[in-house]
């Protein structure tokens, strides 16, 4: 099974950075009609038809790690990179361009 690790530092509050991921995990589940759930503060599992694993909060950095699943392996690459690009916004020091509030696509 094709894997995707990615981890990002940051220096940010882990409650930050969980709000963030809980922000990642409602756009996993719309686009890979994957369930995301809380295994304590600092684990959220991902799972999904396509997709599986988790992502970790550590004190100063961001892990994550998925098992690609044959369907969505040819797309692995672009898995990577979106998740790479999310991952950066999320342990990001600043928030996107003073939109948090907007719900745009």
């Amino acid at each position: 099974m094709p894997k995707i690790s990615i981890s990002r530092n940051h220096s940010l509050s882990p409650a930050v950075i969980k709000q963030r991921l809980v922000e990642l995990g409602e756009k996993l589940q719309a686009k890979y009609q994957a369930k995301t759930a809380w295994e304590g503060e600092k684990t959220m599992s991902v799972k999904g038809p396509g997709v599986e694993g988790k992502l970790l909060i550590h004190d100063h950095k961001v892990d994550v790690n998925l098992d690609i699943g044959f369907l969505l392996s040819p797309m692995k690459g672009k898995i990577e990179e979106a998740l790479t690009k999310e991952l950066e916004k999320v342990t990001a020091a600043h928030h996107g361009h003073g939109d948090d509030h907007g719900h745009g696509h």
